[in-house]
């Protein structure tokens, strides 16, 4: 008997045994088969990181590079043996050196940097124009161990868009002279029309007079845009009434326009300092674009109200709205809202990005609140002048 339970026992242990190795022999399979499909992923990340056209560059915290790929080395003129291990500040110019920590603050909470333009280093001592995509690497337990950073070179871009400039700001200068020089001849004609009483040709030449006035504020919007991508667009600030501005650009949009009402509500006064001419394209723009996109005998309102040290300007209509997708482009050079109400609505949307840029230059910004048919309010606010008279 006691031979027979040893044997059953041995039994029991050899099939407890052979199930544990079927079992093993299964689990080693499905992880042959993981590590398989993970090496085909890997291969095929490897082979898209490769052959990118972008640099593509890892990093971890202390800006040390661990990764470099052909098109990094194709950009920057380094090889990877020369960059791996080294510190990315190889490549940041001098003068740009504070952007890294900024970014590494950014990136240390999570925070992803899209398309941030700026200059890079090349090893033969050339500045590049690149644009940067940069995303947190996390760990399995989602803490920030590293970088990943693709670098696009958009020098052959910067140089286009240059060239753009420079051609829009010489022709733009050329039609100014003739320009002036028109109105003023249409000026000395509506002069005598009205002196002879001649009211069908005084019509004529103020329609004439307007439309030239039209042009010569939008080729010196193309000046001023010019101006500033050069880094030639100064502010002269000064102590001006603001209000007194306000009214004086409400009588011209009355003139160009009479087909809304236009309402100004606010301080009498409001003394504040800043470039009154530049501050007065900026109205003259939000002024127009209320008027183009207001239906016929709509209100625009103009307020103007001291809070502490600033005074906050704000123009109002009871147009066509703006969408949240297009309140965030709209400020954008050339960009226009596209839809059947705006298609036939002329202009090159440039009035907005230079009206943002003169306020950026008065160290504020303009904010939009509007929704689709229910009008627009574009606001900013500028310092209240502290000198007394």
């Amino acid at each position: 008997m006691k031979e027979s339970a040893e044997i059953l026992s041995l039994i029991k242990t050899y099939e407890t045994r052979e199930s544990d190795l079927r079992l093993n022999i299964a689990q080693l399979k499905s992880l042959n088969e993981a590590l398989r499909i993970a090496d085909e992923r890997s291969a095929i990340l490897n082979s898209i990181i490769e052959s990118s056209d972008d640099a593509i560059v890892s990093k971890d915290l202390n800006s040390i590079i661990t990764s470099w790929n052909n098109a990094a080395e194709r950009i920057f003129g380094y090889s990877a043996s020369e960059m791996i291990g080294k510190s990315i500040m190889k490549i940041i110019p001098p003068d740009r050196a504070e952007e890294e920590p900024h970014i590494l603050g950014q990136l240390r909470q999570g925070i992803r940097v899209d398309h941030f333009e700026t200059e890079r280093l090349r090893k033969d001592g050339t500045l590049i124009n690149v644009s940067l995509t940069i995303s947190p690497i996390k760990d399995r337990d989602g803490n920030v161990v590293g970088l990943s950073k693709i670098a696009r070179d958009i020098t052959y871009k910067r140089n286009i868009e240059i060239k753009k400039n420079e051609f829009i700001g010489f022709v733009s200068h050329e039609l100014k002279t003739p320009l002036t020089s028109l109105r003023s001849y249409i000026q000395v004609a509506l002069h005598k029309a009205k002196k002879d009483e001649q009211e069908f040709i005084c019509q004529a030449l103020s329609r004439a007079e307007m439309q030239t006035k039209k042009m010569e504020n939008m080729i010196s919007d193309f000046l001023s845009i010019s101006k500033f991508e050069d880094g030639q667009m100064k502010i002269n600030p000064g102590r001006f009434d603001m209000a007194n501005l306000i009214r004086e650009n409400l009588e011209d949009a009355r003139i160009a326009s009479a087909k809304h009402v236009l309402v100004y509500i606010g301080a009498d006064e409001a003394y504040v300092y800043g470039d009154q001419e530049k501050l007065s394209l900026v109205l003259t723009n939000l002024i127009s674009n209320a008027q183009k996109y207001s239906p016929n005998g709509g209100t625009i309102t103009i307020n103007c109200q001291q809070k502490n040290q600033h005074f906050f300007i704000s123009v109002s209509d009871e147009g066509i709205g703006i969408s949240t997708a297009d309140q965030k482009l709209m400020f954008g050079k050339f960009f226009r809202v596209n839809s059947e109400q705006t298609k036939f609505i002329s202009g090159f949307g440039i009035g907005l990005y230079l009206a943002s840029t003169i306020i950026s230059l008065h160290q504020s910004s303009i904010t939009v609140e509007s929704e689709p048919a229910k009008g627009s309010t574009f606001s900013f606010h500028i310092a209240a002048s502290t000198e007394t008279v």
